[in-house]
């Protein structure tokens, strides 16, 4: 724990869009979700709107991963852009970019989840895209 009482530990995350499957884990503050689960929840506050959660040092040799909700055209439609970096030296080097299109009320669900989320309660979120 910190000065503040907060907790650290790891934090094992999979994101899934068909094929395309990405997994890594980062050592963060038990806390690290909840501005972007807050931010996500209000989500978009205009059409150019962009919400941004990082995690990792692209620098570093330290696994990275950025996400990034946004709205891809003028009637709201949105999606949240994943990029991920293992930082791995070649030949074990991965890149993987891809969206997940998904309803804005579902994003603002995620956000809900991860601002509310209580770590050591319970270590685990689980979260699907809805699209019409």
């Amino acid at each position: 724990m910190d000065e503040h009482g907060r907790g650290w530990g790891d934090f094992n995350v999979t994101i899934s869009k068909g094929e395309n499957t990405t997994y890594l884990t980062f050592f963060a503050d038990e806390d690290t979700w909840k501005d972007f689960g807050k931010e996500l929840s209000c989500f978009p506050t205009a059409v150019s709107a962009t919400v941004s959660f990082e995690a990792g040092i692209i620098d570093t040799s330290d696994s990275y991963l950025k996400l990034q909700a946004y709205c891809f055209d003028a009637y709201g439609h949105a999606a949240i852009h994943v990029s991920v970096d293992n930082r791995k030296l070649d030949p074990n080097r991965c890149k993987l970019e891809f969206s997940i299109p998904a309803e804005i009320a579902s994003i603002n669900r995620l956000g809900h989840l991860l601002g509310n989320w209580r770590v050591g309660n319970d270590p685990e979120i689980l979260w699907q895209a809805i699209t019409s």
